[in-house]
């Protein structure tokens, strides 16, 4: 008899094995139930049918979903899923797959699906909207991240398409509609700071290009940076005055009111000297992408008409002028004097993610700025003491050699 009994277990395990326990109750009843010794598959494997079916909630360690399967098995089966928390009617356990649990599922084409036993409970969670909010956040956190993660690809891809232009172009700003600049960037993405906003008309050179974004010099501030090719008119190449000496700039001639002279830094040559009106840029870089970029912008200033050195300035004029730097940056400021006794004012800039130094003078009605920041190419986007003391030696030798 006892033989009888397990065979008689087997082939019911077969046949139910993937039949959940609460809807294996409703199957014909056994003609051996009443036989001394027999044991139903419930009662073999430990179920209570009384207890079925019954009422749980969903509770998983995380906060996340519960995945609803077709089947009780792990794979390419999920049918839907159930929010943490959720109440469910458990019909009973699998046979089995005591791992897996029968549920009253509607969207089911049975009417019944599979879930995890384990995340399973009796008493429903207590802090559902804690996790409601945790789920919301960590959403927000994943979305901001793939966001994150594309516009740096973008980048990347922008920085891998970039090369250097054979001949410079010459670019003016055609400004956005919707706030009338157009941006110059540090790098070339639209994510990128902006390093300034440029009205519409700036003239810009372009010495290097992306698949969507010129790498231009502004030709009014000499700033460097990037800015989008949908908002910039091409003109044309740039006509190039001859490179002046690598080791001295020579004799520049401003508007026959004056000459400066001076040795470049060693490693720089004039890339562009811009004449226009009463106003000279000039860009004085190096082919080595770790030291800084400068430039120098000769300008009248009516303000000026009567100055004929920096040097008799009034002691508010030049209260003046420091405030001016100090308005929107921290700034150092210290005086030196050129080789030719007129005085400069250097303003160095402190406590900003990118640093520059500014020196000021005035010198018959104009005013010299010279400039120095750090290459947007190179690896640091700050100033050693070194480059700053090249900076300000450079200045402090120029020479203002009156008009003959």
């Amino acid at each position: 008899m006892k033989k009888q009994i397990i065979a008689l277990l087997l082939a019911s395990v077969l046949l139910l094995s993937l039949m959940p326990a609460g809807l294996a109750r409703s199957a014909p009843e056994d003609e051996h139930a009443d036989e001394p010794g027999y044991m139903s598959i419930e009662e073999l494997m430990g179920i209570n049918m009384d207890d079925y079916p019954k009422t749980m909630y969903v509770y998983t360690e995380n906060g996340g979903v519960l995945n609803v399967r077709q089947e009780p098995m792990l794979g390419n089966n999920v049918i839907g899923q159930l929010e943490y928390g959720a109440q469910v009617t458990v019909e009973g356990p699998v046979i089995m797959y005591p791992d897996w649990s029968c549920i009253t599922y509607y969207k089911a084409e049975k009417g019944y699906a599979y879930v995890m036993t384990r995340y399973l409970v009796s008493s429903r969670p207590t802090d559902i909207q804690k996790r409601a909010e945790q789920r919301a956040a960590q959403a927000e956190q994943k979305k901001n991240q793939e966001e994150q993660n594309k516009t740096l690809e973008e980048l990347n891809r922008q920085l891998a398409s970039a090369k250097m232009l054979e001949k410079p172009l010459l670019l003016t700003v055609r400004a956005s509609r919707a706030s009338g600049w157009g941006n110059l960037r540090v790098g070339p993405s639209a994510s990128t700071n902006r390093v300034d906003s440029l009205p519409d008309g700036r003239e810009l050179k372009a010495v290097g290009e992306t698949d969507k974004w010129y790498q231009a010099i502004d030709m009014e501030t000499g700033k460097t940076g990037y800015i989008s090719k949908n908002f910039v008119n091409v003109l044309g190449a740039v006509s190039e005055p001859a490179v002046q000496s690598k080791e001295n700039l020579g004799k520049l001639n401003i508007n026959g009111e004056f000459t400066l002279e001076c040795k470049l830094p060693e490693g720089y040559q004039l890339q562009v000297v811009n004449m226009r009106g009463t106003k000279i840029v000039a860009s004085i870089l190096s082919g080595d992408k770790e030291k800084p970029m400068l430039y120098l912008t000769v300008a009248y200033n009516e303000m000026y008409a009567n100055v004929e050195r920096m040097n008799d300035l009034t002691e508010e004029d030049l209260q003046r002028i420091e405030e001016s730097y100090a308005e929107s940056n921290e700034v150092e400021i210290s005086y030196r004097n050129t080789a030719y006794g007129t005085k400069l004012l250097i303003a160095k800039e402190v406590g900003s993610d990118t640093d520059f130094v500014d020196i000021f003078s005035v010198y018959k009605g104009y005013e010299i700025e010279f400039v120095m920041t750090p290459n947007p190419e190179g690896k640091t986007q700050t100033l050693s003491e070194n480059q700053i003391q090249m900076c300000v030696d450079f200045l402090s030798d120029l020479d203002f050699v009156p008009a003959k």
